[in-house]
């Protein structure tokens, strides 16, 4: 039996079931469960094979309630879903692999870069990689173009990003909150890249997907989208960056130069699109699980594969 626990599961539905569709149709005997604060409030959970309650990430006893379920399950591997939950994680690495799990999660210094926007505009000026132009709240410089997007230094989604339209806007923002990036406003089409990296480092898969609507900063509507240049440099990105598992890179084609943005190492809320169009992922994980050497399947996916969403309500 492989076991595969999901934390913060939430209203993650499509992933739980594109992890139980794969799994049904290669033949693999697995189970599905998933942790939430409030799992009766979590309509993933009633997709799962069997959920369990655990403290809110910022709880004390929060890791040590994962680690007893992943005893109580004979859990293969726990896939993390909420950034707030990484470092705790990470601290406690060695207790997974103490009662047999694999934690699909990168290591500290990866998860200090993604979780710290102004660690990532640093880690892409460093590399050379286009991006835009970025001041932390206390070093903003005297002239700046508007209009500018604020936003908080570490966070998850769009939650708190606002669109500043002039300095007096700006430094109202500024006064009411600390701890913010200023980011030069960068015009153009918006892209979320689906990357997986084996546990040596090696860049499996990369698919680009247009974000063609967002709501509440989840993609709502999207579409799978080939582009040669945005593959490779995506691929070299994460080879920079050293990260193992899910990767979700973000970036904006301003008539045809890109801007990279964003980098979270976890599974984007768009992933079961790349999954549709061919890259399976839960049957990936299941192969790196058992020790297979993967070849890279990068470009191989269903190209221009659209994807909308609608609401569905569960009883209970």
């Amino acid at each position: 039996m492989f076991t595969v626990l999901f934390t913060a599961v939430g209203r993650r539905v499509q992933l739980i079931r594109a992890f139980k569709e794969s799994y049904i149709n290669h033949g693999v005997a697995a189970r599905i469960i998933g942790t939430d604060s409030v799992p009766q409030m979590a309509p993933a959970c009633y997709f799962c094979d069997d959920s369990y309650q655990v403290p809110f990430a910022h709880q004390a006893h929060y890791v040590e309630r994962i680690l007893e379920v992943c005893v109580k399950e004979k859990v293969n591997m726990v896939i993390p879903l909420f950034e707030p939950e990484f470092l705790s994680l990470d601290d406690n690495r060695q207790h997974f692999t103490e009662v047999g799990t694999t934690l699909l999660l990168s290591k500290r210094k990866v998860l200090d870069i993604c979780r710290d926007k102004y660690l990532t505009y640093d880690f892409f000026t460093d590399n050379n990689i286009d991006t835009p132009k970025t001041w932390i709240d206390t070093e903003i410089p005297a002239y700046l173009k508007f209009p500018l997007f604020v936003k908080p230094r570490v966070g998850m989604g769009s939650a708190g990003v606002q669109k500043v339209k002039d300095k007096t806007h700006l430094h109202y923002i500024l006064s009411q909150e600390h701890d913010l990036i200023v980011q030069e406003f960068i015009s153009g089409s918006e892209y979320t890249l689906d990357i997986l990296v084996s546990f040596d480092r090696k860049v499996l898969s990369v698919v680009p997907r247009q974000r063609l609507e967002v709501r509440s900063g989840e993609v709502s509507k999207s579409r799978t989208f080939y582009r040669e240049d945005m593959i490779i440099k995506a691929k070299n990105i994460v080879e920079k960056l050293g990260a193992i598992g899910p990767v979700t890179l973000q970036c904006i084609d301003r008539g045809g130069k890109l801007y990279w943005t964003e980098i979270n190492p976890r599974f984007g809320g768009g992933v079961p699109l790349s999954i549709k169009a061919g890259v399976d992922y839960p049957f990936l994980l299941y192969q790196l699980y058992k020790g297979q050497l993967l070849e890279p399947i990068i470009g191989r996916f269903k190209d221009n594969l659209k994807m909308i969403r609608y609401d569905e309500a569960i009883y209970f």
